[in-house]
């Protein structure tokens, strides 16, 4: 069997639950981060469920996705506004090193044209991106920022790196180094609800 079918539907079953598990906490605690982790999971699901859909029916990888692509932009806008309503009441100034960083994940995912061909796309990307990258950068540098900021770095940093390992791979229907990337960024994205869990508790 085509392991993408296997790694999407993992994936697909795995963010699900973490976006039933996020509305239950929504509920529980009154808290829209709570919320807003919900659609973020729901997003990339059916971003994905739509690439699995279409290669269970069609039996190939579609070339132009933008389904998929909108689904997983509009799934990191989300991630954006979670880091947004973390940093309500704070307002971020410029420093050097959280722009660093940013310019630099802008700068790659230019460079390999995430989420497809079209420059709009890839520019939409790369400004989400770099914004939650900055967040998070400027959040752990003035020492307000926690587990939750360097996890959500860790996220983006996966979800580059996933990108990157596929402009050199060609077989995708046995087990290789793309696979164990995604999986590792399934996990990143479910771990974001126990976190942010930790982090309400902690307050």
């Amino acid at each position: 069997m085509n392991f993408e079918l296997i790694d999407n539907c993992f994936q697909v079953a795995v963010l699900m639950c973490a976006g039933l598990a996020a509305i239950a906490a929504a509920i529980r605690h009154k808290d829209r981060r709570f919320l807003i982790l919900a659609l973020f999971f729901v997003c990339v699901s059916m971003g994905t469920l739509y690439w699995v859909l279409h290669i269970f029916i069609f039996g190939d990888v579609p070339q132009v996705f933008y389904v998929s692509e909108f689904s997983w932009l509009a799934a990191y806008l989300f991630l954006l506004s979670f880091q947004m309503v973390r940093t309500d009441g704070v307002r971020p100034l410029l420093s050097l090193l959280p722009l660093a960083c940013a310019l630099f994940t802008a700068a790659v995912v230019l460079a390999v044209r995430m989420f497809g061909p079209s420059w709009f796309v890839s520019g939409a990307f790369a400004v989400v991106f770099s914004a939650i990258v900055y967040l998070a950068a400027w959040r752990l540098r003035r020492n307000g920022g926690g587990l939750v900021d360097g996890w959500m770095l860790l996220c983006v940093g996966l979800q580059m790196l996933l990108y990157v390992v596929s402009c050199f791979m060609a077989d995708y229907t046995r087990f290789n180094l793309y696979f164990a990337v995604d999986i590792t960024l399934t996990f990143s994205f479910a771990a974001l609800l126990p976190l942010a869990l930790r982090e309400v508790a902690e307050k």
